[in-house]
């Protein structure tokens, strides 16, 4: 089994949309989805790609900003997020601890809030791939609204992120991937 993951930088904010797919069954899932770009578009259905899914991190318009059109390019493909904020009318709340599907391969889903209260990530074990959205970046990690938040981010990410194996790449939602290796060991705010 094997996941492939195809980035694409868009918005103003040079957010990152992800395209997950599996090789098996070319299903695919979008990740976060700020902005409508034909590029992507192109590619997807250029590789013959069958989009299933548009998973959601949290609910901020770079990352959420263009379900709309991406909903009504794949009918079929079901909004996941951790609330409704993430596409009123269309999502389906997931909360921590969750599986889904995305062709032939599991992933679990993992709540780590601060940046938002509802902020969720996305673990594929068997590729060793996490998509962290804004809760942890290469070398930094998502802003807070307050002090609380701030810990209980911080904690979250230590517990349910740092306890994976430090191969897995993360896939954040600004800026470049890194592992896990790296964000434990050299992360500055946890240091």
């Amino acid at each position: 089994m094997s996941l492939y993951v195809r980035h694409f930088r868009l918005t103003c904010e040079l957010a990152n949309t992800y395209v997950a797919c599996d090789g098996d069954t070319g299903v695919a899932w979008l990740v976060d989805v700020g902005e409508m770009s034909q590029r992507l578009i192109e590619w997807i259905h250029r590789a013959g790609l069958r989009i299933e899914g548009i998973f959601i991190t949290h609910a901020h318009y770079d990352h959420n900003g263009a379900v709309e059109t991406y909903t009504s390019l794949f009918p079929q493909a079901t909004v996941l997020g951790g609330s409704e904020a993430c596409a009123p009318g269309k999502t389906t709340v997931l909360s921590d601890g969750a599986t889904v599907h995305i062709g032939n391969q599991k992933a679990l889903v993992l709540s780590v809030p601060g940046h938002t209260p509802e902020h969720l990530v996305l673990y594929v074990p068997s590729a060793g791939v996490l998509f962290s959205g804004d809760a942890l970046f290469a070398g930094s990690v998502g802003g807070t609204s307050s002090e609380k938040a701030r810990t209980d981010q911080l904690e979250a990410i230590r517990s349910k992120i740092f306890s994976l194996p430090p191969h897995v790449v993360i896939y954040p939602g600004h800026g470049p991937p890194t592992t896990v290796r790296i964000e434990s060991q050299a992360n500055p705010f946890f240091h």
